[in-house]
């Protein structure tokens, strides 16, 4: 994944798509680069026991050198309701894009990180009331963001009835797409993901989709 670009990981619920967003944290924490890990659906402990199945221990990483900084839904809660309070905003939405740009920015500053991964599962989140609108909203996060330097990845829900995206137009936003995906189930009878690189600028990355499993102890591996 080329510094500094957007990454959006797409699939249907239950494909692993949190589960690689934590490989790609855990990897570069343990290379000592800063992540900012932004969770939309889960509490932050709910994701740690998540990864702790796979014998990722995030909490080392909250402690004395912070280089994970944690964004949930609850934090996103308390900065809208700040926000409000201060006559900043008429309404306290903490899915709004630029109430997380603002923290992201915040944090950024005050903590004197450069070039952070930053993790958002999942960006569907912010649009989810507006479809139609995801692409306008995932370039403003991109403009806004910008001057951080940051390497972005997102995940991407898909409805499973109709394979499409929940949202418009944000794929084109990004500069790398990696689509996951389970065969019928009603033909194999199991379940098989599968996960393929669409596009990844500047590189000239792998053309074929590869099979891969969740393995307990392990997690996200590649047949």
């Amino acid at each position: 994944i080329p510094i500094g670009s957007w990454v959006f990981i797409a699939g249907e619920p239950g494909t692993g798509k949190t589960i690689l967003c934590l490989h790609i944290a855990y990897t570069n924490l343990k290379e000592g680069l800063p992540v900012i890990y932004v969770t939309t659906e889960q509490p932050f402990k709910d994701l740690v026991l998540q990864a702790r199945q796979f014998h990722m221990d995030l909490t080392q990483f909250t402690k004395a050198e912070r280089r994970l900084y944690i964004i949930d839904i609850f934090d996103l809660w308390s900065k809208a309701w700040e926000a409000k309070k201060e006559g900043r905003v008429r309404y306290a939405d903490p899915l709004d894009p630029d109430n997380l740009c603002n923290y992201i920015l915040t944090l950024c500053f005050k903590n004197n990180i450069n070039n952070p991964l930053i993790i958002i599962d999942s960006l569907s989140a912010f649009w989810v009331d507006k479809p139609a609108m995801a692409r306008r909203i995932t370039y403003n996060m991109k403009l806004r963001l910008n001057r951080l330097r940051a390497t972005v990845v997102g995940t991407l829900q898909y409805a499973v009835t109709t394979g499409g995206a929940f949202g418009f137009g944000a794929e084109h936003i990004a500069d790398g797409i990696i689509q996951m995906f389970i065969e019928p189930v009603e033909k194999t009878k199991e379940i098989r993901r599968w996960g393929i690189i669409k596009k990844m600028r500047l590189t000239n990355h792998h053309k074929e989709a590869w099979e891969f499993d969740i393995v307990e102890d392990k997690g996200l591996v590649i047949k």
